[in-house]
């Protein structure tokens, strides 16, 4: 064994050890991060939706409203390479994600993305768009025939870090009001949403083409969207609807999104936390 894959899976032992997934609260480990990506995307299931007219799938029979499934023969999910670590190529051509085998809960994800050059239609000509989905729970393509029950950390063009609400998970926000939609500003009140949220108005995107870091911590029914080590967002008592209750969204498992753009993300890696860190504290509400 490599001193390499002995540190991955060191890093793996001390996380599973400390964290009862889909149980128990995860303990700190301190700087222990497990890395998610390898080659094989052993750690992953791809899962896709319908096909847009004109593209054909292998072992598909097109028919309205079919989902392609828990299988990618079109290569939209694939591993490569670069200067000796793994980087994953979604080619946004269809809907779909890819989602971690795993759920977890309390946690501080942190990975890194850049966009490609591709875009499909019917979104060729419009800000190229993904997402982390988190929180994912229940069946594949509950929504739009792609995606699970979850909350999004947006990534898209000029607007990563805004929150999605995917099949009624709703949060409660410190935000101002921006025309008839909502803002992030910290140490405002604090507000229920069920709509988009935008991200703070502060702009930290990397210029095109260049790596952008994310990160996401979650701590209980709450959590903090970072980008470039600034952040953007923050969300309180997450929830969702069901049967007209609403019931605490706690712990889920990961979605990377496939959405009609090219982009690429590496150094997907995940570690427990039961606080949050200090430099991404949420701010106190009055």
């Amino acid at each position: 064994m490599s001193m390499r894959s002995l540190r991955v899976f060191l890093a793996g032992f001390l996380f599973l050890a400390a964290t009862v997934i889909s149980g128990g609260a995860a303990e700190d480990v301190g700087e222990a991060w497990l890395p998610l990506l390898d080659a094989k995307l052993s750690q992953w299931e791809p899962f896709l939706g319908v096909p847009g007219k004109g593209i054909e799938v292998p072992g598909h029979t097109p028919a309205k409203g079919k989902p392609i499934g828990l299988r990618d023969p079109t290569g939209v999910f694939t591993v490569k390479s670069v200067d000796g670590e793994p980087v994953l190529h979604v080619s946004g051509e269809i809907l779909g994600g890819l989602t971690t085998l795993k759920s977890f809960e309390n946690y501080h994800l942190r990975l890194q993305f850049r966009w490609g050059e591709k875009r499909w239609p019917p979104r060729a000509r419009v800000p190229r768009d993904s997402g982390i989905l988190y929180h994912c729970v229940g069946e594949h393509g509950a929504f739009g025939n792609a995606w699970m029950r979850s909350v999004e950390y947006q990534i898209q063009e000029n607007d990563v870090g805004d929150f999605f609400p995917l099949c009624g998970s709703r949060a409660d926000f410190p935000v101002k009001q921006v025309g008839s939609a909502w803002r992030y500003e910290p140490g405002a009140p604090l507000k229920r949403c069920i709509g988009r949220v935008m991200r703070g108005e502060a702009y930290h995107e990397s210029p095109f083409g260049e790596w952008n870091t994310v990160e996401l911590v979650v701590i209980g029914a709450d959590s903090i969207h970072v980008l470039n080590r600034h952040v953007v967002n923050e969300l309180r008592n997450i929830r969702y609807l069901e049967n007209g209750r609403e019931t605490p969204l706690k712990a889920g498992k990961l979605q990377l999104q496939s959405e009609y753009a090219e982009i690429e993300y590496r150094r997907v890696e995940i570690r427990p936390v039961k606080t949050f860190p200090k430099e991404f504290s949420p701010a106190k509400q009055p």
